[in-house]
């Protein structure tokens, strides 16, 4: 058993603590916001119950789930430290210079970032080479895909540290060569959505058309044959011929995206709001989160 101390117990923070706890490890969750952590029993207990876990082991699983109250307390029992406060350099930066007075010097450090740059988060560290981009994603008890990436500065014994203690919870990792931000995943999930957001710019189709053909299409491929398989399948003549004739033509847009800039003016942002790309009204942001799940178990399955 390890010790893990997680720091946020939101979204992300209490879903890792959820997957260590199913493997047998104890996980410490610390948060500045005494509300979050005060409903870190409850999101546990939902998170075990889409899990689909048997009663009799939940309380064994939720029992080595504990709130900290204090960086000092998360740090005095904790073999690793996992980060997974929001995405803001600034906001990782103030809690990585608290967390380190409360740690060994060679205690692991673990960045869940999505997007950020593994090195630009170290430079608040007295001990950069310890932090080790560990992103999960979501829900993290339910997918099995870890992404490890090192910092410039990182050990290659953290690496693979790392590596090894998540192998072992049977989680499917890969270890990137370099730091490089938004790992792969997310770089190649936000080039679809660039795109797709560029088809809406261009009056193309609606949002819902777009849902439809990746769900009815690429989202039934992608399960079974990736990108790079398919290249050599398809033939990579073939596929330089397509890349070739399609990319004068694909976005480039690097920042400004019309649609999205008009609905967030309008303060349509979304499930929170309501209404975004699409209407949200009461109910669907239940049925979708059952939905997203039903489908990674049934996948998994396969």
């Amino acid at each position: 058993m390890t010790r893990f101390g997680i720091i946020g117990g939101g979204l992300m923070g209490h879903g890792i603590a959820v997957a260590l706890a199913q493997a047998g490890h104890h996980a410490g969750v610390f948060d500045h916001d005494p509300a979050v952590l005060a409903g870190l029993g409850a999101r546990v207990e939902q998170a075990l119950t889409r899990c689909a876990v048997p009663a009799h082991p939940v309380g064994a699983v939720r029992d080595r789930i504990v709130p900290v109250d204090s960086l000092a307390g998360l740090g005095k029992h904790a073999e690793v430290v996992i980060e997974a406060v929001s995405e803001r350099l600034a906001i990782k930066h103030d809690v990585l210079a608290a967390l380190e007075p409360h740690i060994a010097p060679d205690t692991p450090v673990w960045t869940n970032t999505s997007v950020l740059s593994i090195s630009r988060i170290a430079k608040a560290m007295s001990y950069p080479q310890r932090l080790v981009g560990v992103h999960w994603w979501n829900p993290p008890y339910l997918i099995p895909l870890v992404e490890i990436a090192p910092g410039a500065n990182t050990g290659s014994a953290h690496v693979a540290h790392a590596h090894d203690l998540l192998a072992a919870l049977g989680k499917t990792t890969v270890r990137l060569h370099r730091d490089i931000p938004g790992f792969i995943g997310n770089r190649l999930q936000f080039a679809l959505v660039r795109e797709a957001l560029y088809l809406l710019d261009e009056g193309v189709c609606e949002p819902e058309t777009i849902d439809t053909v990746v769900r009815s299409s690429l989202g039934l491929r992608w399960t079974a044959v990736g990108p790079m398989e398919n290249a050599d399948y398809i033939g990579l003549d073939l596929t330089k011929a397509i890349i070739g004739s399609l990319a004068p033509a694909l976005s480039t847009q690097t920042y400004d995206f019309p649609t999205l800039d008009r609905l967030l003016a309008q303060q349509r942002t979304g499930r929170p709001a309501g209404a975004g790309l699409l209407a949200w009204p009461a109910g669907r942001d239940r049925e979708v989160a059952e939905r997203l799940e039903a489908g990674i178990r049934h996948n998994l399955s396969r």
